[in-house]
């Protein structure tokens, strides 16, 4: 008993060391986890120029963001058992080098295929920051501090994608799109190297006594019985469900904006770019009301709600023949309002669920959330060319699904 009291000290002892320099963890935390989102969301405004150099229509170009988005999801899958196994800050670590590695590979593409491995390859490297920046936060803050902290991190990880769309579009427009990817590659070693000089080790070794009274380390449960932990646990079902809806229906909307904002209400780059950062502004301001709704209410079924409202407003104006960039945006800020909300209380949720699990956890979860984007997207351009009609009804399937999902769990 006193050994492992010894040892909870210990823990406490490390989480209490990063502390004092806790706003610049979060920094680096923040600008860490944001490296998977930034490869989607600054590519997407170039899109339509890479299509045109590689002789490709828009469903192929958007097998960059799907293909991404798998292996975000496979990359997550790999790197949280081995966070829970190993450790965060190896596998946070050899994820940004493979990420920085990949972007200067795919600047480099003279094909497609070149082109969608480089991109697995950078998914699966920010798959490991995303889910080790996730998990960090939960070992440094208790439960009930932890949402709200969460949420800090997406807000300053929203800012990223805020800001990449406006830069990706900018960027495409001056130099051309593959200085998008070696911006991205840039900025993967730069992450690399605030991690290697800010970040220690957080995960709290387990310890566990044996029959004879000696201490020693606890193994890691299997993958595959933490997994049946996992999915025998509602809680972690029902929210990792809801946060996967949520997250198709923004997936799919980023997916095909620039086309339609492009193509057809015949905006620029840069100026499709600036409509998509009111998006992401949209979801910075979601994550600010996360903790205070906790302390009153559900921030994951508000959070739901707002993205199933904004869906079916978006599918009212289209039934209505109602088309622009104004009135194709204005919904989608709902929607973006309610990923903010949704995302934060989801994920602290699911790295809850189960004592012991938590990287695991958070990372299956992100692993079905990025499956499901993918798939939604998809789906969807199996209905191609794609519309504002049959946009919307695809946003207001995914949303509802994640609603439903919320109120059930």
């Amino acid at each position: 008993m006193r050994e492992g009291k010894s040892d909870d000290g210990r823990g406490e002892m490390t989480a209490r060391s990063c502390r004092p320099r806790g706003q610049a963890t979060i920094l680096i935390l923040a600008a860490i986890a944001a490296m998977g989102s930034m490869a989607i969301h600054m590519l997407v405004p170039a899109l339509p120029l890479m299509a045109s150099e590689f002789a490709i229509g828009p469903t192929q170009a958007q097998w960059t963001i799907s293909i991404y988005l798998w292996g975000l999801a496979g990359g997550q899958l790999l790197a949280g058992p081995l966070a829970d196994r190993y450790g965060r800050r190896p596998v946070m670590l050899a994820g940004l080098a493979g990420y920085a590695l990949a972007g200067l590979l795919g600047a480099a593409a003279h094909a497609l295929p070149m082109l969608v491995a480089a991109r697995m390859m950078q998914a699966v490297g920010g798959a490991a920051g995303v889910v080790a920046a996730r998990v960090m936060v939960g070992d440094l803050f208790p439960r009930g501090e932890a949402a709200g902290k969460q949420a800090t991190l997406m807000a300053i990880v929203m800012i990223s994608p805020a800001l990449a769309p406006l830069a990706g579009g900018a960027v495409t427009e001056w130099i051309g799109w593959r200085a998008v990817l070696a911006l991205l590659g840039l900025c993967g070693a730069i992450a690399f190297a605030a991690a290697w000089r800010r970040l220690p080790e957080t995960a709290r070794k387990r310890r566990s006594i044996s029959a004879g009274g000696a201490s020693g380390e606890e193994r890691s449960p299997s993958l595959l019985r933490s997994y049946r932990r996992l999915f025998a646990n509602r809680q972690f079902l029902l929210t990792t469900a809801a946060l996967a809806g949520a997250s198709s229906g923004l997936y799919m909307f980023l997916a095909n904006s620039s086309f339609l904002l492009i193509d057809r209400f015949g905006l620029s780059p840069a100026e499709a770019g600036g409509c998509l950062l009111g998006i992401a502004v949209a979801s910075i301001v979601g994550t600010r009301f996360v903790a205070p709704i906790e302390r009153r209410g559900d921030a994951l079924v508000t959070g739901t709600a707002f993205c199933a409202g904004g869906a079916l407003v978006a599918l009212a104006l289209a039934l209505l023949g109602i088309e622009g960039p104004v009135p194709f945006i204005a919904p989608i800020l709902l929607l973006g309002v309610g990923a903010g909300l949704a995302g934060p209380a989801a994920i602290n949720n699911v790295i809850f669920a189960e004592e012991g699990l938590a990287a695991t956890a958070a990372s299956l979860a992100g692993a079905v959330q990025m499956l499901a984007s993918g798939a939604g997207m998809m789906a969807l351009g199996a209905f191609s060319p794609i519309d504002p009609l049959r946009l919307a009804i695809g946003l207001a399937l995914a949303t509802g699904l994640a609603f439903l999902g919320a109120l059930k769990r």
